[in-house]
């Protein structure tokens, strides 16, 4: 590969590629591939360079088989930046009434943080204060509420020392009972009240949840953190029922300058497809869903 190429594609910073948004910068999660990204899936950091994101996004799905130092090679390497998405096991919640899991929610984040410090990245998202599908047949109680707070409190500190953004994601109603709208996560990071701590909205949940997912942005404001495209029906972007337009007015409008970031999930995931109710395949092709997704937020962020 030629080292023109190697400038060309870079990390995103300082390149003046986009009429409307500045700054921001677009990643792929490598979930579209992989259930897990271990040495052995090293190579796809290069394959979504190649396609001309400016990073990737990695999952932390399994802690035990992610290489640190290779993967920040290989994104040093590509040219790209890093960014992680987390989730925490059953046996790990912010939120739960028994202490020993809330004290093994707040290892698991600490521990992710140094991860994510030591792939070189800046911002680590997702639910980061309950497991996915862990629901209690209840709303959201006063106590679960104070918990997340304790515990976010807490990760946003070891965060500030790794200089690391969290930004915590709120999800649907059948995937958690903790936050389901933005202004609940909004509401979250205030109550936090650390520089560390936002909130990562996705256009999949807000689709489901919001009133008017614009709106949603648009509200909170300069705490958006990190941003997930994901179409209505996780398949390809620009195919459903997301009104993409208002969506980058709305980021436009806030000045938003972080990461957009396609999420969708390979079908060979068994767990996390049962998680997030995936029955069907939902797009044809990988790689068609990558490459045209990121023509088609480049042309909506131009057009803004």
């Amino acid at each position: 590969m030629s080292k023109n190429k190697k400038k060309k594609r870079g990390s995103g910073k300082g390149r003046k590629v986009r009429k409307g948004l500045s700054g921001i910068r677009f990643g792929l999660n490598l979930l579209v591939y992989t259930p897990t990204f271990s040495r052995e899936r090293i190579d796809l950091i290069a394959k979504v360079a190649d396609m001309g994101y400016d990073g990737v996004e990695v999952p932390f799905n399994d802690l035990d088989v992610l290489d640190a130092p290779a993967t920040r090679a290989a994104c040093e390497k590509a040219g790209v930046g890093v960014t992680s998405c987390c989730v925490l096991m059953p046996d790990a919640s912010l939120c739960s009434g028994d202490p020993a899991q809330r004290a093994a929610g707040l290892v698991s984040l600490r521990r992710m943080i140094d991860i994510t410090a030591e792939m070189g990245g800046k911002v680590m998202a997702g639910p980061l204060y309950a497991p996915v599908r862990c629901l209690t047949g209840l709303a959201r109680t006063a106590d679960e509420w104070n918990w997340c707070v304790e515990g976010l409190a807490a990760a946003a500190d070891h965060a500030r020392k790794a200089d690391i953004t969290l930004a915590i994601e709120p999800l649907n109603r059948f995937e958690t009972h903790v936050l389901n709208t933005a202004g609940d996560a909004r509401r979250m990071a205030q109550a936090v009240g650390s520089d560390n701590l936002r909130v990562q909205l996705d256009t999949f949940h807000g689709n489901i949840e919001e009133k008017d997912t614009a709106a949603a942005i648009r509200d909170v404001g300069g705490l958006l953190g990190h941003f997930h495209a994901s179409e209505s029906d996780r398949g390809e972007l620009g195919t459903g029922q997301v009104r993409w337009k208002k969506v980058f007015a709305a980021l436009k409008d806030i000045r938003y300058g972080g990461w957009v970031t396609i999420e969708s999930f390979a079908t060979g995931i068994v767990e996390l497809c049962a998680a997030a109710c995936i029955w069907r395949p939902i797009y044809d092709s990988a790689d068609r869903l990558a490459t045209d997704g990121l023509a088609f937020l480049k042309r909506q962020a131009a057009k803004a």
